[in-house]
């Protein structure tokens, strides 16, 4: 794990908690030197003094009774404060026309320089400076006896002269005990503290920093991942009292004031997909009631213009069909013209056909029709039954279903049979190589529901729009004038109903249509 993926509290706690170790052993450190310096001015202190003493005992000596007594260096080195105590002598230069000749004789024979050991002892009478060393738990002092105005008085020397001095030696084992004893003291003390202040900014790190960057940090993740609800205050109320506090309580209020402008976002959205979806059914229901009045007003006129065109032809039809009919009578069966006036008899009668499903157009659009209670699934059904067989043959198999009870529709047995066996036909002629024709009736609260699904050729999307309009097809055979679906169509409106088609081209189509429930007092629809 790299020091970068460790959390921000403990990046602090890390930079923090060294440093301040660092600083306290800095100052153990400084403290112990200076235990030991000054230990070691004590010791050049006490060094001092004992020289002191020592030559302003033998001053005294001199000064007043002119004498040295030599057992006075084996008398201090019997104190127990140095282990050794060395009184060095230079040449004195005495002078000796102060003094008798027994006396001279006398401080010649007691009083004789000391012949220097080492060279600490030549420096320091070279120089005339103290010197302090120290070996281990061992320390020397070497203090100079330098001539004063009042040695002036016996030796004949210059001032600052070095006349001796005192080699003192003694042990720094109870120094070096209580400075070990300080430095155990201060590591003990070091430690403690040590472990009393990690924990302590361990516990104020983990309460004032530590908290409340997890709880910010898992409030970013939870708003990341869409959660509005995670507060980054722990509490979720208070205000807080450092940047952290701060931060969180402005992480909450944006956090609030983002979930609100979501929220209000979500239902402008919710409103505008609804009003949108309002929308879309309107301009679909629109767009139907155009088609259908579209549509209708087509019909009507195309119904209109067959029904004054098939009144004009229909009588010249009848009449030449009577005379064909006539001439056909009177020749025998082996006549050459006989065969050719009965083709010529069969296209008339095709034209009749024409003519009067021109008029059936026309009729279904504008002339009165007399409604009452249809039992549509009985209607189905018989049409299954009166064309199973024929589709049959066809390789066609031809099934019904309904769904629970369907109560009875208002309109025209016939004309509903009509419209039926219309869809029936036109998908038999959609499955040339035989297939599945299925009629479905089912109850939708106010209507009823009738389907008829073949598995054929399917309607091109293009030719969807156009089905129902006069005189549209699409087979090849000759006996296709494309009248079938507008008689449907204009049959379905006259029963204020509604009829809607589905097809995949290769899959197959279905044909719904909508009829309302029968009332009590139903009658005649125009």
């Amino acid at each position: 794990m790299s020091f970068r993926s460790v959390s921000l509290s403990w990046k602090l706690l890390l930079g923090v908690v060294p440093l301040m170790l660092v600083s306290l052993t800095i100052s153990v450190i400084l403290q112990n030197r200076f235990q030991e310096a000054e230990m070691m001015e004590q010791a050049q202190t006490s060094a001092h003094t004992y020289a002191d003493l020592i030559r302003e005992s033998l001053v005294s000596q001199m000064v007043y009774s002119q004498e040295i007594d030599t057992t006075y260096v084996e008398r201090v080195n019997r104190i127990r404060h140095f282990d050794s105590l060395g009184v060095l002598a230079n040449d004195l230069h005495l002078r000796e026309e102060l003094l008798d000749e027994d006396r001279r004789q006398a401080l010649r024979t007691k009083v004789r320089p000391t012949p220097l050991q080492d060279s600490v002892q030549m420096d320091v009478f070279g120089a005339g400076q103290p010197a302090f060393l120290r070996s281990g738990d061992q320390f020397r002092a070497v203090i100079p006896f330098n001539a004063t105005k009042v040695c002036q008085k016996c030796h004949a020397v210059p001032l600052d002269y070095t006349l001796g001095a005192a080699d003192v030696r003694f042990s720094l084992a109870r120094f070096t005990e209580a400075t070990q004893g300080n430095w155990r003291r201060s590591v003990i003390i070091f430690v403690i503290f040590t472990v009393v202040a990690v924990s302590v900014a361990v516990l104020v790190f983990r309460r004032t920093v530590a908290r409340p960057v997890e709880r910010l940090v898992t409030a970013t993740t939870a708003m990341q991942k869409g959660d509005l609800t995670v507060h980054a205050s722990g509490s979720g109320h208070g205000r807080g009292t450092d940047e952290l506090g701060v931060l969180a309580d402005h992480f909450d209020e944006m956090r609030e004031s983002l979930a609100d402008k979501i929220a209000s976002l979500d239902q402008v959205n919710r409103d505008l997909v609804r009003r949108n979806r309002d929308l879309e059914e309107a301009m679909g229901r629109l767009r139907r009631t155009q088609e259908e009045l579209v549509r209708s007003e087509r019909l009507a006129v195309t119904g209109k213009m067959a029904a004054q065109l098939s009144h004009e032809i229909n009588n010249p039809i009848h009449n030449t069909r009577s005379l064909l009919e006539s001439s056909l009578r009177r020749m025998g069966p082996d006549d050459r013209a006989h065969e050719l006036i009965s083709l010529a008899i069969e296209e008339v009668t095709r034209m009749a056909t024409l003519t009067r499903q021109l008029l059936d157009v026309y009729r279904g659009s504008v002339s009165e029709t007399a409604m009452a209670p249809v039992d549509l699934v009985a209607l189905v059904h018989e049409m299954e039954r009166a064309h199973q067989e024929a589709f049959a043959s066809r390789n066609i198999h031809l099934s019904s279903v309904v769904s629970g009870s369907v109560l009875p529709v208002c309109g025209s047995r016939d004309k509903l049979k009509q419209v039926l066996l219309n869809l029936l036909l036109n998908a038999r002629d959609a499955m040339p190589q035989g297939g599945t024709l299925v009629m479905g009736v089912r109850q939708d609260g106010e209507r009823v529901e009738a389907t008829v699904r073949d598995s054929g050729n399917g309607i091109a999307p293009e030719h969807l729009p156009k089905i129902f309009d006069a005189f549209f097809t699409t087979k090849s055979e000759v006996t296709g004038v494309g009248l079938g679906l507008a008689v449907t169509y204009g049959i379905i409106q006259q029963h204020n109903g509604t009829i809607d088609v589905r097809s995949t081209p290769g899959v197959g189509t279905e044909f719904t249509i909508r009829l309302p429930l029968a009332r009590a007092g139903a009658g005649v629809m125009a």
